[in-house]
């Protein structure tokens, strides 16, 4: 089953990628300067199920943002919020009625002039059958903080069960 999800994560991700508009300076852009980021947790039961699809960044030297990550952090895991450098996201994709929904972060590219983030969000198809309990996938990524503004791209993914 699971080699089944990644399987048809990797397809949608060949699909969607052959259908960019990116010129060919901007590809090559993309090629070069991806900056590397770190998956700090991901799950599918937060602490705190509710809430909305949403995607948060977080400046480490900006003490607001700490102050708002540690608060978002410990809300949705119940335990107590690395220390960061650089850039944190988090990443919802709100509550859902019933599992087989997952959300991650396929790349975190620096194409110039800001830092373009692609979240993928996966929906289990009409055939999947999944767990029968709210659920509210989310992620948490640290990436280095270049000072740019991020702009998030959203793919969606239905997985088909068959």
């Amino acid at each position: 089953m699971k080699t089944k999800s990644i399987l048809f994560t990797l397809l949608g991700l060949a699909l969607f990628s052959g259908c960019t508009s990116a010129t060919t300076a901007e590809k090559e852009v993309r090629e070069v300067e991806s900056p590397t980021y770190n998956i700090i947790k991901t799950s599918q039961y937060p602490a705190d199920t509710r809430g909305e699809k949403e995607f948060l960044v977080y400046h480490s030297d900006t003490q607001s943002d700490v102050t708002a990550f540690v608060t978002e952090y410990e809300k949705l895991t119940d335990e107590e919020a690395p220390i960061f450098e650089g850039n944190m996201i988090i990443a919802k994709s709100g509550e859902k009625s019933n599992g087989g929904y997952k959300i991650s972060i396929s790349d975190v590219i620096d194409v110039g002039q800001y830092t373009e983030v692609t979240i993928l969000l996966e929906a289990p198809g009409t055939e999947c059958m999944a767990t029968m309990a709210l659920t509210n996938p989310y992620v948490v990524v640290e990436f280095p903080n270049d000072h740019k503004e991020v702009k998030f791209v959203e793919k969606n993914i239905v997985v088909n069960c068959n």
